[in-house]
């Protein structure tokens, strides 16, 4: 041992005692949660001795996130120009088109999302154009969700149209469940920073009020989220709010093999969730004891 490794030693305890004395905070847990009842529709909707994952469709993953209160923004599912223009009616104009296919989803870069579609030509334009530039880059499988559903008639992915929300920084929030620590949630800011460059920080439920500001400040590129430049900052609120909702759910319901929200969209008043996917799978949570706040 040599006199380095014995600084080293002394740095890291005095770290460590530092942390131990720290303001851990209080149960950052809303109070209008329900996860009873989201419990009891994750049990109806797992079969009976089902061993593998089971991906729920767009109707009950909203219903499920709508029991511990975060709401999905409306994406209709569309197959044509002409069903497009009706569901842009629906929902409201301007809209935004987006592909189903998962090496485009989300890539606006490669065409896969249009955006501030305010007139109905161009809709259909913008239909017809995804459509083609979709044909060549769907896969029959997606790895997360399983079979890519196709149109019979045409055998293209479909698409879908959403009315367009305020403008803001687009950010991802993933739980998962982990054989060793049990439920783990993620968070990061959405597009390369977090796909390409792995900026993702994890926390492990039960979080703290203090647990859910740090997590949403960990990640390199959070100054975004800040004031970044001298922009004015995101709804930091708002989002802190959405992170204690999702680690409340994934606490109670080992069920949730994953869960995902993205892209989630802060603004200056208030977020959005653009999309959300959920997977089940029968519960092997053994480390309850492991994860309890301090007393």
């Amino acid at each position: 041992m040599t006199p380095e490794d014995a600084v080293l030693a002394l740095g890291q305890a005095s770290r460590y005692a530092s942390w131990r004395s720290e303001d851990r905070g209080r149960s950052s847990r809303p109070a209008d949660v329900d996860t009873r009842t989201a419990q009891r529709l994750v049990r109806s909707w797992l079969p009976a001795g089902e061993s593998g994952i089971v991906g729920l469709d767009a109707e009950r993953t909203v219903e499920l996130l709508r029991c511990v209160g975060i709401g999905v923004v409306e994406s209709v599912v569309v197959h044509d120009a002409d069903e497009a223009v009706a569901a842009a009616r629906r929902v409201g104009w301007p809209v935004a088109l987006k592909t189903t296919v998962p090496a485009l989803r989300h890539r606006a870069d490669l065409g896969g999302v249009r955006l501030d579609i305010v007139d109905e030509q161009v809709l259909r334009d913008d239909v017809e154009q995804m459509l083609e530039l979709s044909w060549a880059r769907q896969p029959d499988t997606d790895a997360a969700t399983g079979p890519v559903d196709v149109d019979p008639a045409s055998g293209r992915a479909p698409l879908e149209v959403q009315h367009m929300v305020p403008g803001g920084v687009a950010c991802v929030l993933r739980t998962s469940e982990d054989p060793l620590f049990g439920p783990v949630v993620s968070f990061g800011l959405a597009g390369d920073a977090s796909d390409l460059l792995g900026d993702v920080c994890y926390g492990i439920p039960p979080l703290t009020d203090v647990d859910v500001a740090t997590l949403i400040r960990m990640p390199r590129a959070a100054p975004r989220l800040f004031g970044y430049r001298g922009l004015a900052p995101m709804d930091h609120a708002a989002l802190e709010d959405l992170v204690a909702r999702v680690a409340a759910l994934a606490e109670d319901i080992p069920e949730i093999r994953s869960l995902e929200l993205h892209p989630v969209v802060v603004g200056l008043h208030g977020l959005h969730v653009l999309a959300a996917r959920v997977q089940l799978a029968a519960a092997s949570r053994a480390d309850g004891m492991r994860r309890v706040l301090p007393a």
